[in-house]
């Protein structure tokens, strides 16, 4: 059996963030079910190299626009060049590669798969759900949360999923002296992990920061510079950039919780990686976090400033109450493995073993 697998968003290497749970899925098509064939966007390109190109193409300049419907003309070539060779299509984001794998499937399966800024993006375009509606009746669509379904577009919820075994050996309690040190931190640790948009609700993070704490912000994007005056009068909120390999499972490892302060959101893979490290999660209820997360593990307030703050000091003041939520973590995360999910998510017919062939156009 042959999978073409479409994306706009697909890792350059087993350390790049971008796309990781595209390719997380791919290894898993191509170890139980044959051979894979991913047609994605060139990871050179300015538009893709972060991902998160639904969010740069908000409010952008033409010229990006312009590079996004370049790439979506290759795509389509080559995914109708390749499809005669295709017994099943997958597809990850409705547009471009919905859209084109709807095209190109021609009575083949077509697993489609809406995640949170495609389906954002498509709600201000004209058509847009006339799209997500058609994918509804003609493809095996899924949201990978409750909150993005389309009116009159049934589909199935299957959150995406994270390999959790290399993120517990890295973040054991042992790693902890070290990556503290390798980090220059001590006392209490918040991390955030994320692109830096409005979004993502960065500020008010950082207007929650507690006395005695240390906030340490992992993430490119449009907003940085804006959040990096926001924090100047802040004490003990650091901006680390773009982090990768083990660089990001240092931070997991050095942090004592976890902050998604997200206003709008999907079904972030950094939850899922929080879970796998055994750090508490303190999350706004935006988007698919409250069905990732539960109480045991997380503690949920509104995106607000002062219930965040209200939160973190909880945390920062009982240690025990700490320790058992990185316990409650560490046993909810084995259920967020591609080995669980992934077959959720085909709910089709298993193979042999299989290769991953990568298409960059």
């Amino acid at each position: 059996m042959r999978i073409g697998v479409l994306t706009t968003s697909y890792p350059r290497d087993d350390d790049d963030a971008a796309g990781a749970f595209v390719g997380g899925f791919a290894r898993w098509l191509a170890a139980n079910v044959g051979d894979v064939d991913v047609v994605c966007a060139d990871a050179n390109r300015p538009l893709f190299s972060a991902g998160g190109a639904p969010d740069v193409l908000r409010g952008s300049h033409w010229e990006h626009w312009a590079e996004a419907l370049a790439f979506s003309a290759r795509l389509g070539a080559e995914a109708a060049r390749r499809a005669r060779d295709w017994d099943a299509v997958v597809s990850h984001w409705l547009v471009p590669s919905g859209a084109i794998g709807d095209a190109c499937a021609r009575g083949r399966r077509h697993l489609a798969i809406a995640h949170g800024s495609d389906v954002r993006m498509l709600s201000s375009l004209p058509g847009g759900h006339a799209l997500v509606r058609r994918l509804g009746r003609r493809a095996d669509l899924v949201y990978v949360a409750k909150s993005l379904r389309v009116e009159g577009a049934p589909g199935r919820v299957v959150p995406m999923a994270i390999d959790v075994a290399p993120i517990v050996t890295a973040t054991e309690p042992d790693a902890r002296a070290a990556a503290r040190a390798r980090l220059g931190v001590d006392g209490f640790v918040l991390a955030f992990l994320g692109r830096l948009i409005d979004d993502k609700g960065v500020d008010l993070i950082i207007d929650a920061l507690p006395d005695r704490a240390t906030l340490l912000i992992a993430g490119e994007g449009r907003a940085r510079a804006s959040l990096e005056r926001h924090a100047a009068a802040r004490n003990g909120v650091r901006f680390l950039g773009h982090l990768r390999g083990g660089d990001k499972l240092s931070l997991l490892a050095a942090a004592d919780a976890l902050c998604i302060p997200s206003r709008i959101d999907g079904s972030p893979t950094v939850a899922m990686e929080a879970l796998a490290a055994g750090l508490p999660v303190v999350a706004t209820r935006a988007g698919g976090l409250p069905e990732l997360l539960d109480g045991a593990a997380a503690i949920f307030c509104d995106a607000d400033a002062r219930a965040l703050h209200a939160a973190l000091v909880r945390l920062r003041d009982d240690p025990s109450l700490r320790e058992a939520m990185s316990i409650a973590a560490r046993a909810a995360a084995p259920a967020h493995d591609w080995s669980n999910v992934a077959p959720r998510l085909w709910n089709g017919r298993a193979g042999g073993n299989g290769c991953i062939r990568t298409i960059r156009v």
